[in-house]
């Protein structure tokens, strides 16, 4: 039993069904809180320095943080994630996919505390999300900018690759946070990629052997070394004698 299983069994009764459409609820929350000027950005946004001063609603303020403000992405951005999440829940169960987005949230707000000079919006944990859906379902075709079709497992490649970018980058912002994005990945991931890895390690080494084994020869001549891979027109013989292998040529005159 992995562990996974084993704290479903303890705590599946607590799952929320549906947990993507709270992270949109909270997401349309500060929509309207950031267009009616109510906060601004950078209220919402979580600073682990000023957590420790006492600015606590940092902790999930930040998950209001919308992608963008523009009418268009938004509705785009909100459906996306919407199908992203359906999709994630019913592959996985809900259990398993409320603990994605857990510690996908518990990661990021240590993150802040690692860095407490960062600031951190949901972008990365979000983005987690992404790359959960493209390796479930590497084939599902998008359109992007709603003209070219793309297939996901692309996007979440270049997600993957950005995400790495940032962890090694300069910006002090992201560091943490893609680190933090990437650890909650590999925590549900990282087993059957090992073993993906391992298993095509395995192909390899059968293919290179099969490879090598199909170049040998398998009869070669005791006396002059002609073998039916130099020679496939020779036909072999092998003594009944000393048991072994020569040529049509050689056969009769070979001494015991």
């Amino acid at each position: 039993m992995d562990w996974m299983t084993s704290l479903e069994k303890r705590f599946g009764s607590w799952a929320i069904p549906n947990p993507t459409l709270f992270l949109l609820t909270l997401q349309a929350i500060g929509v309207a809180l950031i267009v009616g000027q109510y906060n601004t950005r950078e209220d919402l946004l979580l600073v682990g320095g000023l957590v420790q001063v006492g600015q606590w609603w940092r902790l999930f303020s930040f998950m209001l943080l919308p992608e963008t403000l523009s009418p268009i992405w938004l509705v785009f951005s909100f459906y996306f994630l919407w199908m992203m999440g359906g999709a994630l829940e019913k592959e996985w169960g809900v259990f398993k996919y409320n603990l994605f987005i857990l510690s996908g949230y518990l990661f990021t707000v240590a993150a802040a505390f690692v860095n407490p000079s960062a600031q951190i919006t949901n972008t990365y944990f979000l983005g987690c999300v992404l790359l959960a859906f493209a390796t479930l379902f590497p084939r599902f075709e998008i359109r992007l900018f709603f003209l070219i079709p793309v297939q996901v497992r692309w996007i979440g490649w270049v997600t993957a690759v950005a995400y790495v970018l940032a962890v090694f980058g300069n910006n002090p912002h992201s560091k943490t946070t893609a680190a933090a994005a990437l650890l909650n990945y590999l925590l549900f991931f990282g087993k059957d990629i090992f073993r993906s890895v391992k298993a095509g390690g395995r192909k390899q080494a059968y293919v290179a052997a099969r490879r090598k084994s199909e170049g040998q020869p398998i009869h070669r001549c005791s006396k002059c070394g002609v073998t039916d891979k130099s020679d496939e027109s020779v036909h072999f013989r092998y003594c009944s004698t000393c048991g072994q292998c020569f040529c049509e040529e050689h056969i009769s005159d070979h001494g015991h």
